[in-house]
């Protein structure tokens, strides 16, 4: 691989002389020095080439410093391909450091030039939408080419020309720009009506839906409060859809002809079904499951929620169902409630143990 030479630097042109000169120096002294001696028949070679080695070692020492300090070691020989590798290195460092300030300054430069630049009219949004002079009013003249200079005086002139004209034009312009602006507000307003007519037709459906909710359980109760009356006299007429289950009936079908209990089977009696009877959601509650959040559940309703659930498994315990109610079922709907009953307490337990 060739050897990569760099553009020397006015340092390194000034610092290259110097050596040149020092060097030049250094030959004439030394031929001097020779030419002398030369002259002096009486002195020894050996004499003449010591001085000659002194002469040498003061102007090397004059030219490249003090020499290193000699080693400890009598066997120690300089490495000078090593030392002329090094110098190398430092000196191609130092030259690529240059470098990279020079063009670090020239970043900084072609920066601060950016900052002025102006965009031609070509590369302009308004340009592309097919806008004109008249359009371009806030330009600077500073930044235009010749062309462009010319048409923007162009189009100034006949401004001034026809100044009624561009008057109409722009109030022309301004009013397409307010109905648009008007449009636009309306839109962004029945937007925000539909969104508002939104909420209150969802939180009358909340309060439809609760209120039905509020229904079927006080009708649960109350018919549970005459089941267990010892007053009242039921014999043994009562139906599998005479029995209060803890469940929401007519929500369980679309089809109001069908909403009675009678159509009610097992597969009805489900964890999700019997929780939300027995455990009524608050409006906080519910808006913040529309929304998938979860509130922290407080000590009081899971108090309330224990007792629910205490009160109805005393209704619905097997046991006790047997020996209060199921004596006053029909025999053919026996079986039936006896697994319905079954499931209810299932539910329960597993509600218990949450």
């Amino acid at each position: 691989m060739a050897k990569l030479h760099l553009k020397r630097t006015p340092a390194e042109e000034v610092e290259r002389a110097l050596r040149k000169a020092r060097k030049a120096a250094k030959t004439a002294r030394k031929r001097s020095h020779l030419s002398e001696e030369a002259g002096q028949h009486g002195e020894s070679s050996s004499k003449r080439r010591r001085r000659g080695e002194a002469i040498d070692s003061d102007l090397d020492e004059e030219v490249y410093g003090p020499p290193p300090p000699p080693s400890l070691s009598s066997a120690h020989k300089p490495d000078y391909d090593t030392i002329l590798s090094e110098l190398e290195d430092a000196r191609f460092r130092e030259k690529m450091w240059d470098a990279l300030r020079d063009d670090e300054r020239l970043d900084g430069i072609d920066a601060r030039f950016n900052d002025y630049a102006h965009v031609p009219d070509r590369w302009r949004a308004n340009a592309a939408s097919g806008g004109s002079f008249e359009d371009q009013t806030d330009m600077d003249p500073r930044f235009m080419d010749d062309d462009t200079y010319t048409e923007w005086i162009r189009a100034g002139m006949w401004r001034r020309k026809n100044a009624r004209q561009y008057e109409e034009e722009a109030r022309v312009k301004a009013e397409k720009a307010a109905r648009s602006a008007r449009k636009k507000e309306m839109k962004a307003e029945t937007t925000r009506l539909e969104k508002v007519a939104e909420e209150r037709r969802k939180q009358k459906k909340r309060e439809r839906e609760s209120q039905r909710e509020e229904n079927a359980r006080a009708e649960y109760d109350r018919k549970w409060k005459d089941l267990l009356d010892p007053n009242a006299r039921h014999g043994s007429s009562l139906s599998f859809g005479d029995i209060p289950w803890p469940l929401f009936v007519s929500m369980m079908h679309s089809d109001t002809a069908h909403s009675d209990s009678s159509s009610i089977t097992l597969e009805h009696f489900t964890t999700t079904a019997i929780s939300a009877f027995l455990i009524p959601v608050s409006t906080i509650s519910a808006l913040a499951q529309d929304v998938g959040v979860s509130l922290p559940t407080h000590d009081r309703d899971k108090k309330e929620k224990k007792e629910k659930l205490r009160e109805t498994m005393l209704r619905f315990h097997p046991d006790k169902f047997e020996g209060r109610v199921m004596r006053k079922v029909i025999e053919t709907d026996k079986d039936r409630v006896r697994e319905a009953v079954g499931q209810v307490a299932r539910v329960l337990n597993t509600l218990m143990e949450e």
